[in-house]
C-alpha cells in the first residue's frame, strides 16, 4: 500500500501533466482526466473512461472533492517565504528578483546564478511545501489516502 506522500506525490504528477484531480470522498480513489477548458470535446480521446469519469462527476459532484492546483499567488509566498529564510546575501538578491515585474522567471534566474545548493534545496522546499498545502486541503475535506489521520 502507498503511504499518503506516495500518493500526494502522485495527485501533484498528474497535475503537472495537466490533468484535474479528483478524490472519491466514499473510498479515496485517485481520479485523474484531462483539464477542462471551458468545454470537453470527447471526440479528441482515445479512450471513452474519460467521458464516463466526467459525467460521474457532473451528475454526483458531492461525492468527489477536486483537488485544485496551487495558485500563483500561493506559488509566489512559497517563493518569498524561502527567499526569507536563506542567508542575508542570498535573501536579499531572491527578494528582489521576487518584486520585478517578471517574479517566477527572476527568481529562477537568480536561483540559477546562486549555485546549484540553493537550487536544490529549493527544489526541496518548494516540494516539501505543495505536499503539506495539498494535504492540508484533504483533511480540511476529512479525506484521507490511507488510516493515516490529520493532525
Amino acid at each position: 500500500m502507498k503511504n499518503t506522500s506516495e500518493l500526494i506525490e502522485r495527485i501533484i504528477k498528474l497535475q503537472n501533466d495537466k490533468l484535474d484531480v479528483y478524490i472519491q470522498r466514499k473510498n479515496s480513489k485517485v481520479i485523474a482526466i484531462p483539464e477542462m477548458e471551458g468545454y470537453m470535446d470527447f471526440m479528441d480521446f482515445e479512450n471513452d473512461d474519460y467521458e464516463l469519469l466526467y459525467n460521474e462527476i457532473e451528475a454526483n459532484p458531492k461525492n468527489f472533492f477536486k483537488v485544485e492546483p496551487l495558485t500563483s499567488r500561493e506559488i509566489y509566498n512559497i517563493m518569498m517565504d524561502f527567499a526569507l529564510e536563506q542567508e542575508r546575501t542570498d535573501s536579499v538578491v531572491l527578494v528582489k528578483a521576487l518584486r520585478t515585474n517578471r517574479p517566477y522567471d527572476e527568481f529562477r534566474k537568480e536561483l540559477m546564478n546562486i549555485g546549484t545548493v540553493i537550487n536544490s534545496a529549493w527544489q526541496m522546499y518548494y516540494s516539501d511545501r505543495i505536499k503539506r498545502i495539498i494535504r492540508s486541503r484533504l483533511c480540511k475535506e476529512h479525506i484521507h489516502l490511507i488510516s493515516e489521520k490529520c493532525s
